[in-house]
């Protein structure tokens, strides 16, 4: 019975691994100053980055961005999504791209080869 129940909690414990919604796509964001920005003070400073940073990592811990970074004076993320109607609201919901700190391009994205991009999370 121990045995059994064991089996039991280990196939549960371990079920969601890998598990992706299968509808989810892919989204490239990228990011750049908005017209808002103010280029008399550092990024740290700007109007809503606190909120952005905040609105970014409850993103990552929902496993909705797998991979994001700077270049240049760019920002970019690969967002996991439904659609590209709920890739657009997630946008929407960063007060710092509502207030015009950030612009946002968003362009769906498919991975040269499956692997590339852990799409699990």
């Amino acid at each position: 019975m121990r045995t059994l129940l064991s089996a039991f909690i280990i196939i549960l414990a371990f079920s969601n691994i890998g598990y992706t919604q299968e509808n989810d796509k892919l989204f490239a964001m990228i990011y750049s100053k908005g017209d808002a920005w103010n280029e008399n003070i550092a990024t740290s400073e700007q109007a809503y980055f606190k909120a952005h940073t905040r609105h970014l990592q409850r993103l990552r811990k929902q496993g909705k961005i797998l991979v994001g970074g700077r270049y240049s004076n760019l920002g970019f993320m690969i967002l996991k999504a439904e659609d590209a109607e709920k890739a657009e609201l997630i946008t929407k919901q960063d007060s710092s791209v509502v207030g015009g700190t950030f612009k946002v391009e968003l362009f769906e994205f498919h991975p040269f080869y499956s692997g590339c991009i852990d799409t699990t999370k």
